[in-house]
């Protein structure tokens, strides 16, 4: 009975890894892609700090559904795991899997501290790309000096002998302790949650009260179609993933005890978890939904820009793929008898 049991859970987390994980990959790798060609195609976010962190927010976002998701819908759904085989991928893996979405939620953070920070007269000077790409750098330098353990203690080791099977684990207590109980529930959950809703909430009342301030209208726009993307995508990725992480944390302070508590927590585990990937693939569609100067803007850069320079680049091509006729005249070529008589 026990086995049916396990059997059964692992058949419904596969088919919620799979079936959803491949339409959040799809959907997230577009999403994503759009973000990042609108941003820095399109001078009025060039020129904000803030977009440059949604834009690096999305490069994150894309690595992290590289990486980790579709490596899981393959492990779960096809059966192919090449951290099995290889200790390079078995190291490599977890170590970018652990650094993506500290770069994203690192990114998201700092792009509602930015919002908050931009209309105050002691903090402004700070809200410069330049200080974002400085910021941005030294954030990813010191993440991935920070996460050096998780290529350490992770290893392949025998998860089974009857029939002996392999898995790619962490071999150290003590470090799989910190990292499901800090790592998980309190800098990827809690604590990046904190920020971004504090954070958030004080930049939306500073927009508010723009309509009191000489503010040029310009960028009262550019401020209130910001601020608005990144509060409402705070509170979907905080509804999505936060029932994840409650539960992470929970079942690092419980043990299983039987089958029908294994297959309690691998269904919920699964389920959470792939909403917690949904985080890494929804911002475009947020943005989408949330804001009609965003939607304009996606038209004007797909449309106004890049389709008609590459419909200018085609036209180009055929030009220069165009033979010339040669004209021909029926006029008799001059002999040198001729040359002489002329003159």
């Amino acid at each position: 009975m026990s086995s049916n049991v396990t059997d059964l859970a692992k058949q419904i987390s596969g088919i919620i890894t799979t079936d959803i994980g491949l339409f959040i990959l799809t959907t997230g790798l577009l999403g994503n892609i759009l973000n990042i060609i609108v941003f820095l195609s399109l001078k009025t976010f060039r020129e904000t700090s803030c977009a440059f962190y949604l834009t690096s927010a999305s490069f994150a976002n894309l690595i992290q559904l590289v990486a980790t998701l579709l490596s899981r819908i393959l492990i779960t759904g096809y059966n192919i795991d090449l951290t099995q085989t290889s200790l390079f991928l078995c190291k490599l893996r977890p170590y970018v899997a652990t650094i993506a979405p500290l770069m994203s939620i690192s990114s998201m953070c700092f792009a509602t501290i930015d919002q908050f920070t931009s209309l105050s007269v002691r903090w402004r000077h700070f809200n410069q790309r330049y200080i974002a790409a400085y910021l941005t750098i030294i954030t990813l330098i010191f993440w991935c000096l920070v996460n050096i353990p998780v290529i350490i203690y992770n290893n392949i080791t025998m998860a089974s002998t009857n029939p002996v099977t392999w898995a790619c684990s962490i071999t150290n207590a003590n470090f799989s302790l910190y990292y499901n109980r800090f790592y998980i529930s309190f800098l990827l959950g809690f604590l990046q949650l904190i920020i971004r809703i504090i954070f958030g909430l004080m930049a939306f009342i500073n927009v508010r009260s723009l309509r009191n301030n000489q503010v040029p209208i310009i960028r009262l726009e550019r401020d209130k179609q910001i601020t608005s993307m990144v509060l409402i995508q705070t509170l979907v990725d905080v509804i999505i993933s936060l029932p994840f992480f409650i539960y992470i944390t929970y079942r690092s302070y419980t043990t299983i005890k039987d089958a029908n508590d294994y297959f309690v927590f691998l269904v919920v585990l699964s389920t959470t978890n792939i909403l917690y990937y949904a985080t890494f693939s929804l911002g475009f569609y947020i943005y989408f939904c949330s804001s009609s100067r965003f939607r304009k803007q996606i038209i004007y850069v797909l449309v106004g820009i890049h389709l008609k320079y590459c419909c200018r680049i085609n036209v180009q091509e055929r030009n220069n793929n165009q033979i010339i006729p040669q004209l021909t005249t029926n006029k008799p070529a001059l002999s040198m008898n001729n040359i002489h008589t002329a003159q």
